[in-house]
């Protein structure tokens, strides 16, 4: 069931950097680019491939906005089940954008017990490589705690009923999206995520503020309490690819000379 999505408040989010320690046995890991999900994470994170510890001293903070957020259960669209962290950071060295998304579940009384996706779209015009890692959301904003692992991540939408076999032919696949799965649940002692990290150039590439950039979604489940599908639309930050120079030139040149042939015609007339 599709529910009607809220309102929003947003503020700037207070954020303290901790000193990059040893980065474990994680790193960015190249997400792949079928629909397929990722593999490597684990619930150790000295084993886990998407794990790193802090966030590099290299990398400047752009932007970082905080959202509240409401039920999107009918007749509860003034209660706040949450608190919703968007940043963007720059890493000069490798001239890259890395966007970072924090979900925290502060109450379950309203239509929403727990969070098993979180989407990100505004990647369908991107054609380079998308990488993905995590940390713990507590060493970067303050009173957060460490929070659910990453899991998985695809360019793909939320999958209900993950096929591996389907998934291989690509029927999965969605250039717009990212899905990072997660369980993040106050009942199960959850109650937020990590730092979720996506890893991107920043050639040619412009990142906004946008409506309905985030999506998150809590999945169906008999065995939960019967608990029914709800989603969430989110405000955030997107990357939009613009043209390269030698492209735009040749664009507005080709402007100028259909603005030629029409004033000619018009002349001749």
């Amino acid at each position: 069931m599709k529910a009607t999505i809220w309102k929003q408040s947003l503020a700037v989010a207070a954020i303290t950097f901790a000193a990059a320690g040893s980065a474990y046995a994680g790193d960015f890991t190249t997400i792949l680019n079928n629909g397929a999900r990722t593999a490597g994470s684990t619930n150790n994170p000295e084993t886990d491939a998407f794990f790193i510890e802090g966030l590099p001293a290299s990398w400047t903070l752009k932007n970082s906005v905080t959202t509240a957020v409401y039920s999107p259960v009918a007749g509860n669209t003034s209660q706040v089940v949450g608190s919703f962290v968007d940043s963007v950071w720059y890493e000069s060295a490798t001239n890259s954008y890395i966007i970072g998304t924090y979900f925290q579940l502060t109450n379950d009384d309203y239509g929403i017990t727990e969070i098993n996706s979180i989407l990100r779209t505004g990647f369908a015009d991107y054609t380079g490589n998308l990488s993905a890692a995590w940390t713990y959301a507590s060493d970067i904003y303050a009173g957060a705690e460490d929070g659910y692992r990453l899991r998985d991540p695809s360019r793909s939408d939320y999958i209900a009923s993950y096929n591996a076999t389907t998934a291989g032919t690509g029927a999965y696949f969605d250039a717009d999206k990212v899905a990072i799965r997660t369980d993040v649940s106050m009942g199960e002692d959850n109650p937020n995520s990590g730092l979720y990290l996506i890893k991107f150039s920043a050639d040619n590439v412009v990142v906004e503020w946008t409506s309905n950039a985030v999506h998150i979604v809590q999945g169906a489940s008999t065995n939960e309490g019967g608990r029914i599908r709800q989603d969430m639309w989110l405000s955030g930050f997107a990357v939009t690819q613009v043209p390269e120079a030698e492209t735009y030139a040749m664009f507005m040149a080709g402007l100028g000379l259909m603005g030629a042939v029409v004033r000619r015609r018009k002349m001749a007339d």
